[in-house]
């Protein structure tokens, strides 16, 4: 039996329970007897209207009306303790989390009269517990996680881990870490100090080179998370790690490009103003500057001032901040002034949100391929004058040629009229010559008939002679007949003189315009074989001056591009 002071000291201890702890009582069948108010303002309750209701009223129908309800129950009115954490429902159906005992309240026979439950709100700690176990849960989805001893002995992994790694559990399971790392790196002092760290406490978190099964190379960007006791202590290692095996060989192979790059090319890098943050020893060199002598200044300490000052080249650069990709052959200044020529590509760099944060410029130093091509397009302009002078000259030969060609033609016709006037020419001769042949025969007849008439006045003397007196008259006659016939034949010895001189000089005419009409027909084969060649090398010399003309404008066009390749603005 318990005395006063016995249960004066038990009712202090419920009071001090029901002052800190929320507190309903239930008859043996679930109906609500009393409730304190913490009960009431976890529930959100009033004590009025909930005495009397069974206890279902904190429960989902469907929990209610389950056997392990009714069991529940059963158990209580036998007499036996309940302990747990309870999902209950508060006014309104708000869901409550409680961690409580149900505790038989019995008389002195043994039999149970009440139920008293002792209850304790921890709806923020179970969702604080969800929501960690929701992350924990999300983590496992989406990360690769390893468990360990402190001493590095792997105690679990989750199936993204072992996919990693090429393992299965059993396989890792009890073996130390070092199974991940190679054999010098196991034995080094940075692994002693890592782990170490983590006995200590220490997060360790970082990209980590490991090995899979089959010495595969494995990289893991990981957290090592040493897990506390209640006291503080540390006693396991949680390793969550993202494998970026395939994004490390992805960056190998950009940074490789790049150092590549970097080794052949001039490379310079400027934020979206213009203003120098880096440049390797390849621009350095082609510029002539030292990097603390050009980091911090503008880009524009490369250009003309005049070109600094342009509307174009503002609107390069406002072109750049757009995010614009510029590629060209650029002039620029280097030390002291010094005219560079340089192939290059300006290249905007975007952030995550895709917006332009820097540029890095890659170019070629061509100065003296463009130096070569300045002399080789003064050299064009020279080739241009000439090839125009040459066409000029070929265009004023063939005026000259076709003005030849017609005074040719003109020749060959005056020198065709000459031959057929010799032609005729020689036929008058012809017939001259046969003409004073025949005058021969007539000189010679009168010749016989003089000679006759002299024969005849010799016979008419002898006679007159003989007739004495009377024939002195006819013997005048016979004297002037013989004297004509004298005349007559020294007239006809000149006549045939004449005739005969005729007849040499018609022979030398006949011999000579022979001459001539064969020096006429050689001149004509010749004009002819002229004319024809003039007008073949007429037709030539134009083609001349129309490919000189076609050359002058192909020339002109390789000097405007040559121009415009060496003098490219930027």
């Amino acid at each position: 039996m318990f005395g006063k002071k016995d249960y004066a000291g038990l009712k202090a201890k419920l009071d001090a329970l029901s002052k800190s702890l929320a507190t309903i009582e239930f008859a043996p069948d679930g109906t609500i007897l009393d409730a304190n108010d913490n009960f009431l303002a976890a529930m959100g309750y009033v004590r009025g209207p909930i005495v009397g209701q069974h206890h279902r009223v904190f429960v989902d129908p469907a929990e209610a009306d389950s056997p392990a309800y009714l069991a529940f129950w059963q158990a209580l009115r036998a007499g036996r303790f309940q302990a747990a954490e309870y999902r209950r429902l508060a006014q309104g159906g708000r869901e409550v989390w409680i961690q409580a005992t149900y505790n038989p309240v019995l008389d002195a026979g043994g039999q149970v009269v009440k139920i008293v439950k002792f209850a304790t709100d921890i709806t923020a700690q179970k969702q604080r517990n969800a929501d960690y176990e929701g992350q924990i849960a999300a983590i496992n989805k989406a990360q690769a996680v390893i468990h360990f001893a402190l001493d590095g002995t792997i105690l679990d992994a989750n199936a993204n881990f072992l996919a990693a790694a090429g393992y299965p559990l059993e396989a890792i399971r009890g073996q130390h870490h070092r199974l991940f790392v190679d054999d010098a790196h196991a034995a080094s002092w940075e692994y002693a100090d890592f782990w170490q760290r983590l006995n200590r406490g220490e997060f360790q978190s970082g990209e980590y080179k490991r090995r899979a099964q089959g010495g595969r190379e494995l990289w893991l960007r990981a957290s090592y998370n040493p897990v506390f006791d209640a006291a503080g202590r540390p006693f396991k290692i949680v390793k969550y790690a993202t494998d970026i095996t395939a994004q490390k060989l992805h960056n190998a192979d950009v940074d490789g490009q790049i150092q590549a790059i970097g080794r052949s090319q001039a490379v310079i890098a400027f934020s979206v103003d213009g203003t120098i943050l880096d440049a390797n020893e390849n621009f350095q060199e082609a510029v002539g500057y030292r990097l603390e002598e050009i980091r911090g200044r503008h880009h524009r300490m490369f250009v003309e001032p005049e070109h600094a000052e342009s509307r174009a080249y503002q609107a390069f650069w406002a072109d750049l901040r757009r995010g614009e990709f510029k590629s060209g052959v650029y002039k620029r200044r280097g030390c002291n002034g010094r005219e560079i020529w340089l192939q290059a590509t300006y290249n905007p760099i975007l952030d995550m949100n895709g917006r332009p944060f820097k540029v890095v410029k890659y170019a070629s130093d061509i100065t003296l391929n463009v130096q070569a091509r300045l002399e080789a397009t003064e050299a064009t302009r020279q080739t241009l004058d000439n090839v125009q002078a040459v066409a000029s000259a070929a265009e004023e030969m063939s005026a000259s040629v076709v003005e030849i060609s017609g005074n040719m033609a003109h020749s060959k016709v005056a020198v065709d009229d000459i031959h057929h006037r010799t032609q005729e020419a020689d036929r008058a001769t012809t017939q001259l010559r046969d003409a004073a042949q025949a005058m021969d025969g007539v000189v010679q007849t009168i010749t016989k008939v003089a000679e006759q008439i002299n024969l005849l006045a010799l016979n008419a003397t002898i006679e007159s002679a003989r007739a004495g007196e009377a024939g002195k008259g006819f013997a005048v006659v016979a004297g002037e007949v013989k004297a004509l016939a004298s005349q007559t034949t020294v007239a006809t010895a000149r006549i045939s003189d004449q005739i005969l001189e005729m007849q040499r000089v018609s022979g030398d005419v006949v011999r000579l315009l022979a001459a001539i009409s064969a020096t006429v027909t050689t001149v004509q084969s010749y004009v002819t074989g002229v004319a024809s060649a003039i007008e073949e090398q007429s037709a030539v010399t134009r083609e001349i001056s129309c490919n000189m003309q076609n050359a002058a404008g192909g020339v002109a066009s390789i000097s405007r591009s040559l121009d415009r390749v060496a003098r490219a603005p930027g």
